[in-house]
């Protein structure tokens, strides 16, 4: 029963929110409390004691100075760490509880002498100060029991001291405001907790899905054993890079590689074997594709394609060489090759600076033309295309 009229248990990142709403919404509070107490001196200056009320405004206005710096500190300052926020938490709810206590004192100016307006005046201001706690302070409760408690037990026990029947009705009325103020600021406090919590929530959620996806785009447009790109990611580059180099009118230059009698290797050593070699030949097309809008691609069983933007085709030619070069320079073992007792590759190179939009296979084109041309010249070896009709 008694969990009914307590705050629900937050998560941490809930609560970091709520002590970070509490000190946003701390600051217009805290001026219009200025204004209140200006307010309340100027109205009861001719039925209470100057002097009193004079060092009540002083302090109530020096201590809402500090809480107003505190205040401008902490929303100026980017505070993540949640031990370090709970202290700013800590200092809120102390200085709300000084303000309480400063409020709960105006009480003690009051007397049944006063006329019947100035004791209405007293009860609005009360209702009024508790309303705006409620409002501002709710979303960390505490913050809000801090302010609320001073101001309702002092009125009410300078109530019951007046020797008057009426004022045991009057502290009645009041102790059932505070108390409809107590369950009202608690339903605020659960709901917004409740409402932050969910939002978290679905944040979490919408991060999750955006991981989810990105990964599964990615697997769309890799290849799983070599982890390099696949057919359809090459297709999208090899078409996107085309139609900017159209416009820039630059080069773009396409390697097509197939792997020399991989069949026969795939016989000779397994399919573990063949998965092994195709992975070592996808790092050394990696290690000379290093540019942000280079692309090394595996679109077929033992056939990879290497993009190369803003590339001339003497470069493109001299990457082709490295690849060689560098498979050489490995050595991998191939008793089933005819051209080789190592494995090795046949390259064919394409270049061009783009001229019809869309027109991207053409050079897909010239670049397999090439390759088959490699391939028919004996393998292990490169061979451009010269877009003539001819290849050399």
């Amino acid at each position: 029963m008694l969990k009914h009229f307590l705050p629900k248990f937050v998560n941490p990142v809930v609560r970091v929110e709520q002590i970070r709403l509490l000190y946003q919404q701390g600051l217009p509070i805290q001026i219009l409390g200025i204004l209140t107490a200006i307010l309340s001196v100027i109205i009861f200056w001719k039925v209470a004691d100057h002097v009193m009320l004079g060092l009540w405004l002083g302090i109530h206005v020096v201590v809402t100075l500090i809480r107003l710096a505190v205040t401008v500190k902490f929303t100026s300052s980017k505070i993540t760490e949640y031990r370090a926020l709970e202290k700013w938490a800590q200092a809120y709810v102390a200085g709300t509880f000084i303000s309480g206590l400063i409020w709960g004192s105006l009480s003690l100016f009051f007397s049944p002498a006063w006329p019947a307006a100035y004791q209405v005046t007293l009860f609005t201001v009360y209702t009024g100060i508790i309303a705006g706690a409620l409002n501002t302070n709710s979303s960390l409760f505490v913050a809000f029991l801090a302010f609320y408690l001073p101001p309702v037990g002092c009125l009410i026990y300078v109530i019951l001291r007046q020797p008057t029947e009426a004022g045991v009705v009057l502290a009645a009325l009041f102790l059932i405001y505070a108390i409809l103020m107590y369950v009202s600021a608690l339903k605020f406090h659960n709901r917004l907790a409740m409402s932050l919590g969910v939002s978290f929530e679905n944040e979490r959620l919408a991060e999750q899905l955006a991981q989810s996806n990105q990964k599964l785009m990615r697997l769309v447009d890799m290849d799983e054993l070599t982890g390099i790109a696949n057919r359809r990611s090459m297709d999208k580059c090899l078409s996107s890079e085309w139609n900017r180099l159209l416009r820039a009118k630059k080069p773009l230059s396409l390697l097509f590689i197939d792997l020399d009698f991989f069949k026969q290797y795939n016989d000779t050593y397994g399919h573990d074997g063949g998965d092994q070699c195709l992975i070592q030949v996808a790092k050394i097309l990696r290690i000379h594709s290093q540019r942000s809008s280079d692309m090394v691609a595996r679109f077929g069983g033992e056939e990879f394609a290497v993009i190369l933007p803003e590339t001339s085709e003497g470069d493109a030619l001299k990457i082709a060489a490295r690849i060689l070069a560098d498979l050489e320079s490995l050595n991998i073992p191939h008793t089933g090759s005819k051209v080789a007792k190592r494995v090795t590759l046949s390259i064919g190179v394409a270049s061009m600076i783009p001229n019809q939009p869309d027109n991207d296979d053409f050079l897909r084109l010239s670049a397999d033309k090439a390759l088959y041309q490699a391939k028919e010249m004996g393998r292990n070896q490169i061979v451009k295309a010269n877009f003539d009709g001819e290849l050399k």
